[in-house]
């Protein structure tokens, strides 16, 4: 009978001690929940800024395969900067309006390209639109006149600066006779109903956001541009030699 006892009264402390863990556990969970929720979307957000340089990668190289679209070499080896915008969505009837984001590289001193800076494009449109269209762009600077526009705090198409449709196929360009420095080129490939790409009206923007998070610190675009020292991801490598090697007329 004592040793019945005995073990009903050590039943009756281990059934107590497992009821106080499962107390102490639930009154952990909120915190926990709290420390996850502010763990993961920052994990999460922190790979959007690696994506969108994947992607741009992505474009700039299919874009440039493509004999239709084709980059010539000689242009950008003369180009002051590149701007590459992926997913740049337009809808509308009648009226319409855009939204797209991706990066911008200058040239340094060296002739080499800058580490990237986060744009994002803006803008409405007017004329006889129908659906919507989802578009890739790159836009090429031929010339110091028009990197200085895009420098500005703000950068309008068809304003100081106007886009046009850039030369493209292999044959070389000995001179920049026909590129008029004023302008900026572009090159792009689109889905949906739309005949073109129209980037008339529309603003590029830093993206305040994915230049903090990919550089660690509040920073712009002319900052970026500016610290010719600063580190950055080691994502931006396969970038920098897509540009290099269509520099070089590599396919």
């Amino acid at each position: 009978m004592k040793q019945v006892a005995k073990s009903s009264k050590s039943l009756k402390f281990l059934i107590t001690d497992i009821g106080v863990m499962k107390l102490n556990w639930f009154k952990f969970l909120p915190l926990s929940a709290c420390l996850l929720l502010c763990i993961f979307p920052r994990n999460a957000m922190a790979l959007e800024s690696h994506d969108e340089v994947q992607e741009s990668t992505k474009v700039f190289t299919e874009i440039n395969r493509e004999p239709k679209t084709r980059i010539p070499s000689s242009l950008l080896q003369r180009s002051q900067a590149i701007a590459i915008l992926t997913n740049v969505t337009q809808g509308g009837f009648i009226f319409g309006v855009r939204r797209g984001d991706g990066v911008i590289l200058i040239r340094k001193p060296n002739g080499g390209w800058s580490n990237p800076a986060f744009i994002t494009i803006t803008g409405g449109s007017f004329g006889l639109q129908a659906g919507a269209r989802s578009s890739d762009v790159i836009l090429v600077f031929p010339s110091q006149t028009a990197l200085k526009t895009v420098l500005s705090e703000a950068f309008e198409f068809g304003g100081s600066v106007s886009g046009t449709a850039g030369p493209v196929g292999e044959q070389p360009v000995e001179s920049l006779e026909g590129f008029n420095g004023d302008k900026v080129y572009t090159y792009s490939r689109s889905e949906g109903l739309f005949g073109g790409v129209t980037l008339e009206g529309s603003d590029l923007d830093d993206d305040d956001g994915l230049n903090k998070e990919f550089y660690g610190q509040p920073i712009t675009a002319t900052q970026i541009f500016q610290r010719s020292s600063m580190q950055a991801p080691v994502v931006v490598d396969s970038l920098k030699q897509v540009l290099q090697q269509a520099e070089a007329g590599i396919r």
